[in-house]
């Protein structure tokens, strides 16, 4: 039987192109079928017919049957292509005026670089971290040498073209409601060496979809040199409502006058609790994270809530959140 069987396969082997191998085992058959590419992707078919119109066995006429298909993905090269605008000169036969269609406006004026290029720089450089000179080199080794300094200045042009969009975000975000605030050291490299300082970057974040809200997210970044309190300051200058954030002493300030009303970060108080527990465990530590854990419970169910709605929910619920700060203080 196993001779038959291997008869049987290298006829079909035969019959469909593969070159057999009895020294490489077959792939094991999948248990799972594999997750099939989205809909959306554009799909080139190749069609593969019989070599011959006839049976190779008998020379017989063929009939359609049925047909297997696979799917491959794949990933074309991006290309460059050059955008060649004619604009043509017309002559008046009456009074000899010339008259030309004006030409087309461009991101970057009397620039050679069309809005899909520059837009996929600044996607390598800041959504894909590929550094200017990294992308000097691909497009080198494509047949188009865009050097550093090139890729630098419609970096710096495009900053300015969207300055507009940044204000408009900005003051999307900054809206009076709740916010939510955060900061992460950044290295920066200094100007004239190698050396790195640390600057910041301020995180406000504008979601209020698990209220319930249907309008949609988002976030602003902020840059400065250093952690001073003089930033979130000068950021929230226009903001009142709720700040939900970290206990960095540069906030207090703003909650001075009651335009701001704190409120504080729980997963930042669970850190901190989470840490001496680590240390030296003991029965508070252990009470308090539970606790904490009861209050992320409530937050899940009451997810998606209106705002009355989860207040009377936390107030019913969470009574002996108050409780955690006064017994670990004793």
């Amino acid at each position: 039987m196993e001779a038959d069987l291997n008869r049987l396969q290298k006829e079909s082997d035969t019959l469909t192109g593969r070159v057999y191998d009895p020294a490489v085992q077959r792939p094991l058959r999948q248990t799972r079928p594999r997750k099939p590419f989205p809909e959306s992707l554009p799909r080139d078919e190749k069609r593969l017919l019989p070599a011959a119109p006839c049976c190779p066995n008998c020379g017989g006429s063929l009939s359609y049957l049925g047909e297997d298909t696979a799917e491959q993905l794949e990933l074309m090269r991006s290309a460059f292509r050059v955008i060649r605008t004619v604009r043509e000169k017309h002559a008046c036969t009456q009074c000899d005026a010339i008259v030309q269609a004006p030409a087309p406006s461009r991101p970057i004026e009397r620039g050679i670089a069309g809005p899909g290029l520059l837009a996929r720089v600044l996607t390598s450089k800041y959504a894909e971290h590929t550094p200017l000179y990294r992308q000097s080199e691909i497009y080198g080794r494509q047949g188009v040498e865009l050097s550093r300094s090139l890729l630098s200045g419609w970096v710096d042009a495009c900053c300015r073209l969207l300055s507009p969009l940044e204000e408009a975000l900005q003051d999307y975000v900054l809206t009076d409601g709740k916010l939510h605030a955060d900061d992460t050291p950044v290295p920066v490299l200094l100007p004239g060496n190698k050396k790195t300082k640390t600057g910041r970057l301020w995180t406000y974040v504008r979601d209020d979809r698990n209220a319930g809200s249907t309008l949609a997210p988002a976030v602003w970044f902020a840059y400065s040199p250093d952690r001073k309190g003089i930033h979130p300051q000068t950021h929230l200058a226009g903001f009142s409502g709720v700040l939900q954030a970290d206990a960095y002493a540069g906030f207090n300030e703003l909650y001075r006058d009651g335009r701001i009303t704190e409120a504080a970060c729980w997963a930042h108080a669970r850190r901190k609790i989470h840490d001496v527990h680590v240390r030296t465990p003991s029965a508070l530590t252990e009470e308090a994270l539970k606790r904490i854990g009861e209050l992320y419970a409530i937050e899940a169910e009451i997810r998606g809530m209106t705002a009355e709605q989860r207040l009377a929910e936390r107030q019913l619920k969470n009574e002996t959140a108050a409780e955690i700060p006064g017994k670990l203080a004793a």
